[in-house]
């Protein structure tokens, strides 16, 4: 009993001996190479938005950076023309549906523009002494991006009947008519049994991030810091999408909207962030 006593008292002396040496190494190693010794927080604006966020260092040249963005410019209104004026098939004019649609030329829609992500980066400064650093992360967040709607609530019900009439035909004639809605550019928003438009402008929930930077997210020799980041939110090629999620295909080839969102398939960011260092 007693040789099994003293051997637990000699185990446990070697455990202690060599957690104490790996404490002080770990210790050594946050000293010398920043792992976790320091923490700032940090206001930024730009084109990703109001965002707050924590930035620590995981080593001489790393440091990692998380926090949420978000903004909205307000809601914009614009009067978007109705494509029942392109019909000029007679039976189809003659209907009463149609002829009601035929008689408004324009619609007032609003779009509602929003983006608001949480996001993790990582900077590498790869040059000692330098405030040049390359980013990389995810942001994470909104799939809608414009939302549009009518000003007047329920009031395209006419819009609704002629569309209608127009797949009705189209079903029954083996025809090619295209749907009687609001144009936006090479896209046609038809309005639902609600008597409403209701589309969305939608990209992916998460977006890859690169960029570069120039500053200093964690000062060395003060409390204050500056950096400029400028960079891409990867978000895939946005959709339009009615609020059943079905999918409205353009009426273009590459030309207007369409070919604008053809290479709109990363929304760019330039910032400048205020930080401040707490330890």
């Amino acid at each position: 009993m007693k040789h099994n006593i003293h051997r637990l008292i000699i185990l446990l002396a070697i455990i202690f001996t060599a957690t104490a040496a790996d404490a002080q190494r770990a210790e050594k190693l946050r000293a010398e190479d920043g792992l976790f010794n320091h923490l700032s927080v940090g206001l930024s604006t730009g084109l990703s938005g109001f965002g707050i966020d924590a930035a620590m260092p995981v080593c001489k040249i790393v440091t990692v950076r998380a926090g949420f963005s978000a903004w909205t410019i307000g809601n914009i209104n614009f009067k978007a023309i109705n494509t029942a004026s392109e019909i000029t098939e007679t039976s189809m004019v003659e209907d009463d549906a149609v002829r009601r649609s035929k008689m408004v030329d324009k619609v007032e829609l609003q779009i509602k523009p929003r983006l608001w992500n949480f996001f993790i980066l990582g900077e590498v400064h790869p040059f000692k002494n330098q405030m040049f650093y390359f980013s990389a992360g995810l942001f994470f967040g909104s799939q809608t991006f414009l939302h549009f709607q009518n000003t007047n609530d329920g009031a395209l019900g006419f819009l609704y009947d002629a569309n209608q009439k127009v797949e009705d035909y189209n079903r029954l004639f083996h025809t090619n008519y295209p749907p009687i809605g609001l144009k936006f550019g090479d896209y046609v928003f038809t309005a639902d049994e609600e008597g409403n438009i209701d589309v969305r402008m939608k990209t992916n929930a998460v977006k890859p991030y690169l960029g570069i930077g120039f500053g200093q997210h964690l000062a060395k020799n003060h409390r204050v810091s500056v950096a400029v980041d400028l960079g891409l939110l990867f978000w895939g090629t946005p959709r339009f999408l009615l609020n059943n999620d079905t999918e409205i295909k353009s009426s273009g080839s590459n030309s207007g909207i369409t070919g604008a969102l053809s290479w709109l398939k990363a929304w760019p960011n330039l910032s400048v962030r205020v930080a401040y260092k707490i330890f």
